[in-house]
This record gives structure tokens, sequence and C-alpha cells, in this order.
């Protein structure tokens, strides 16, 4: 692939992120309009969890735009060995609150809670999903790892 290529290609990923990035900040904006409007706690706990994770995309979209633009991402087997014991206590912590979030969601009878728990389920398997990915990266650096 020629740099001019990829340069393209890069600028027109950086250009979506920052589209990406304008919705979010309008997303976080209109919550917090509607938060304003209204004291039911239902309502405000759903559009307060909607514009935290609004205002996380907005940091990760910055982060791949930096990667893009300043300086790319680098992971030394070094700097994943040095924490790698953590993380995996971590992971085990994750799948503790998985196994709680799921036998509280077999307990609820509230359509409310139900609801909620399922988020917070999804939530915590997103979490797990992001710490295999990471143990991915371990596995390409050491493949007998």
């Amino acid at each position: 692939m020629s740099e001019a290529k990829g340069a393209n290609r890069s600028q027109a990923m950086v250009e979506l992120l920052q589209r990406w990035q304008a919705i979010e900040r309008k997303s976080i904006e209109q919550c917090s309009e509607i938060m304003s409007r209204t004291q039911n706690p239902l309502v405000r706990q759903v559009l307060e969890i909607i514009r935290n994770d609004s205002g996380q995309h907005h940091r990760v979209q910055q982060f791949l735009i930096d990667t893009l633009t300043k300086q790319a991402v680098s992971l030394t087997p070094e700097e994943l060995a040095e924490i790698w014991d953590k993380v995996e206590e971590h992971i085990a912590l994750e799948r503790e609150t998985i196994e709680v979030a799921k036998e509280l969601k077999k307990k609820a009878f509230s359509v409310v809670h139900k609801v909620i728990l399922e988020y917070l389920l999804i939530d915590e398997e997103k979490h797990d999903r992001l710490l295999e990915e990471l143990e991915q990266f371990k596995k390409g650096m050491y493949p007998y790892a």
C-alpha cells in the first residue's frame, strides 16, 4: 500500500471518528437537558448511564484519533509482564461479578430490576471480553503463552 493511500485511509477514519464524537457530545447535552426536566429516578438513572457511556465513548474515540494522528499504539512484552498477575486477578473478579449479576437477575421479580440488572450484566460481560482481548495480545506476543 502506498503511503498516500494509507494517509487517506487514516484521515477518513479520523474524520468519521470526529463526526462520531460530535454525536456523542450531542447525546451528552440531550441527556443532561432531559434530566433537568424530570425528577423521576428511573428516567434519570437511565439517562445518567447513557450520558456517562457517551462521555467514555468520546474519550475512547479520542484515543483512536490520537493513535492515528500522534503516536501509534505500542505494548511490549515487558510492560504486559509487569502487570499480568494483577490482570489475571481482575479477570477473576470480573467473572465473579458476572455470576452475581446472573444470580440476581434470576431472583429479580420487578421489570425495573430485570432491565437494570440486564444492563449491568451486559456491561460486566463487556469488561470480561475486553480483558480476553488483552489476553489475546499477550498470546500474540508470546506464541507459547
